[in-house]
């Protein structure tokens, strides 16, 4: 489960941090090694990447629906998620923004390729 450190236990009480906690004060969260910013804007949830802080990148926002699921969608429009945990969030936008490349597709550089 995306939130939870390393070793912990379900019923220790950790637990990631939902869409509806965050305020309009940017919280700044660790993911897959890079550093985004999530904060509230007009009911939104805006994300944004800021490993670089010279150039924040949007990466899309989340928007409350029916019930206590959000949808995350990309800047343009894209659904990416429906989800209440702001770091399932950021992993869906993460995806969605960058797919899996695989430099080294299987079977392309196979055994007496080279």
């Amino acid at each position: 489960m995306l939130g939870l450190f390393p070793g912990a236990k379900t019923e220790s009480g950790a637990r990631s941090l939902g869409l509806d906690e965050i305020t309009s004060r940017p919280t700044v969260l660790k993911c897959m090694g890079r550093s985004y910013s999530a904060a509230r804007s007009g009911g939104a949830v805006v994300i944004q990447d800021v490993t670089d802080i010279t150039h924040p990148l949007p990466l899309g926002r989340a928007e409350p629906r029916s019930g206590s699921l959000w949808s995350v969608h990309t800047p343009r429009g894209r659904l990416a998620a429906r989800t209440d945990e702001t770091l399932q969030a950021i992993a869906a936008l993460r995806e969605a923004n960058w797919p899996p490349r695989d430099p080294c597709p299987q079977g392309e550089w196979g055994p007496g390729t080279v």
